[in-house]
């Protein structure tokens, strides 16, 4: 009894000489019973086969190891990767013999006994002499030959925009070295300080306290995720959505619910799985009420998610002039990613107003109209042009009938064939004579554009609350490229919006038929005239009470009705370099007999036409 209470004394004197928290050291008798108390008598699972003293596995007041602490424990030789990220500011090393965390890998790294000590030689186990951790064990954590997939320790943090060091009253410590140890996060005398995970952390993690003590995500307070949740998302984020904290909701586990701190899928940033399943553990309807999965993977066509797997990587560059991406076997690989248009930190539910970019869309980077990289958007069309405007490696192929394969029929249109800029969506809105409002104003009046209604009217011919339409307004990508059976139809629907996903070709929200193109172009019969077919223009343009009425156009009507015309035959959905977005589809509308094709607007409503379609010539045909 002397001798083990001379032992405490100077265990207690040692410590406190130490670079241990002041709490840590007041921890001690915290130990008994916990998952590091390795005495024969104790409620732990693992356990010693006879010996009773908590304390001889780490530390002996005599003929220790030459190490701080009086440790008792053989240390380890075993160098392992460390972890590194393309957006890591720091600098991370091997661990030194002088750090802390090197007496915590004397057991973490699996490669020594846990009985295995200095001072009292080979103490045997209940789950057998020379017992190691196993490579399965989550306290391994090097059971997969590496500490690339656990966060970083034994370095000193860099201080930047969203990361700051604990203060100085926080349980969180960096030790005297400016370094962060294991011991900055855990606690190993004490295991319930956090009584929900029990992972002998220095303080309680709900929330992500310990996590924001240090990384500060710009935004973080006030987004989606970080908000408490309703009580049905509460409720239905239990393990089987990835917890692995013992907390339930997306608020209690905050970081957690993406990362883990060890041993994650993907080690660069500690993503807990692959990126989009990360997201679609609660975004399959399973927590959040939309259903996003289903749209990649039960549409027929989508942004292609699923076919680039975690490519993604926050450190890339989407400047214009060169965007790279990660490489493959088949040469540079081309990605749209979850994380590629959402910001998951800063994303919210607020709504906005053209074009400004939606809460869903805070904080993601872009591409601005004049073409510099943006570090967050401030309108909706950014985020489109990172990979619809001069992204260098977007497909552009001089015979613009098969680019986008895998979409839908592309128009061969008269003002872009064989122009490797034609599908460049950013020069095509913020260089075109006349163009739908998207990066500015047309500021047409009624006398120009007759067809324009007051409202965006939903897909059952109700006004959408909320989107007014005048000459100064501006529409959204997403007006037109968006879910065909989601909530932004304006109906009863509740499926998610976006251009996720769609079953119209060029993820259209509603119906924009194309005329087929015949064998040979000027030759066909058009489509058959329907309504439906027409819908996509209706919801901004009075398809039947004004296009048809021939406001516009004096044969507005007979050119839909009798020749089965589509709208995309003569106008171009974004842009042309003639009035009234005026850019015929060449696979359908051809030169006339001499040779011309030509639209001339004169005054509105009138011009004349030179050109040969469905088999009729026009030379300079007046309306």
């Amino acid at each position: 009894m002397r001798r083990v209470a001379i032992f405490a004394l100077g265990l207690l004197v040692a410590l406190a000489a130490s670079k241990l928290p002041r709490a840590q050291v007041n921890n001690k008798a915290s130990i008994i019973n916990s998952k590091h108390d390795f005495r024969a008598g104790s409620s732990a699972q693992v356990r010693s086969a006879n010996s009773n003293n908590a304390c001889i596995f780490c530390h002996t007041p005599h003929n220790s190891a030459p190490a701080n602490y009086l440790w008792n424990h053989t240390l380890s030789t075993r160098d392992f990767p460390t972890y590194s990220s393309s957006t890591m500011q720091s600098t991370v090393t091997g661990i030194l013999p002088q750090d802390v965390s090197k007496l915590c890998l004397s057991c973490h790294d699996g490669t020594i006994a846990l009985g295995d000590t200095v001072n009292d030689g080979a103490i045997s186990f209940v789950q057998g002499d020379n017992y190691t951790l196993p490579a399965s064990s989550s306290s391994n954590l090097a059971g997969d030959q590496t500490f690339a997939n656990d966060h970083p320790f034994g370095f000193v943090p860099r201080v930047g925009p969203e990361t700051v060091n604990p203060g100085v009253s926080d349980a969180v410590r960096l030790d005297r070295s400016g370094k962060l140890q294991c011991t900055s996060c855990h606690d190993p005398h004490k295991e319930d300080a956090d009584p929900t995970t029990r992972k002998f952390l220095v303080k309680n993690n709900q929330a992500s306290a310990l996590c924001l003590t240090c990384h500060q995500k710009i935004g973080w307070d006030g987004s989606a995720h970080s908000l408490p949740p309703d009580l049905t998302e509460d409720v239905r984020y239990t393990q089987t959505q990835g917890a692995h904290t013992g907390y339930t909701g997306v608020r209690n586990n905050g970081c957690e619910s993406c990362h883990r701190p060890h041993a994650p899928q993907v080690a660069q940033r500690l993503i807990k799985n692959m990126e989009e399943n990360v997201c679609f553990q609660c975004h399959d309807a399973s927590v959040a009420n939309r259903n996003i999965k289903t749209e990649f993977v039960g549409k027929t066509y989508t942004h292609p998610v699923m076919l680039t797997p975690s490519s993604h990587d926050a450190a890339e560059n989407p400047n214009s002039a060169a965007h790279p991406m990660p490489e493959t076997s088949s040469g540079t690989l081309r990605h749209a990613e979850c994380m590629d248009c959402h910001n998951s930190h800063q994303a919210t539910t607020a709504a906005a107003q053209p074009p400004l970019a939606s809460g869903a869309l805070t904080g993601a980077q872009g591409q601005s109209a004049a073409n510099s990289f943006l570090p967050a958007v401030a309108n909706e069309y950014e985020v489109c042009f990172k990979c619809h405007g001069d992204s260098a490696n977007k497909p552009q192929l001089l015979d613009s009938s098969t680019a986008g394969v895998g979409y839908g029929r592309n128009p061969q249109r008269q003002f872009n064939a064989g122009n490797l800029n034609a599908f460049n969506t950013r020069m095509e809105f913020t260089q075109g004579l006349s163009f739908h409002p998207v990066t500015r104003p047309r500021n047409l009046s009624t006398v120009e554009v007759p067809s324009l209604r007051t409202n965006i009217i939903g897909a059952g011919g109700a006004p959408i609350t909320g989107r007014p339409l005048s000459s100064g307004s501006q529409i959204y990508c997403t007006d037109c490229h968006n879910n065909d059976s989601g909530r932004n139809l304006g109906t009863s629907s509740i499926g998610a919006s976006g251009p996720h996903g769609s079953n119209l070709p060029h993820l259209l929200e509603r119906a924009n038929t194309l005329e087929p193109a015949p064998a040979v172009s000027g030759g066909g019969n058009g489509t058959a005239y329907s309504p439906a077919n027409y819908a996509l223009c209706d919801k901004c343009h009075d398809v039947a009470n004004s296009v048809l009425a021939d406001r516009s156009f004096t044969r507005h009507s007979s050119h839909v009705r009798t020749d089965g015309a589509a709208c995309s035959t003569c106008h171009d959905a974004h842009s042309s370099s003639t009035p009234m977005l005026m850019n015929f589809d060449r696979s359908v509308v051809a030169a006339n007999s001499l040779g011309v094709l030509q639209f001339t607007r004169s005054s509105p409503g009138h011009g004349t036409c030179s050109l040969r379609c469905h088999g009729t010539d026009h030379n300079n045909l007046a309306y």
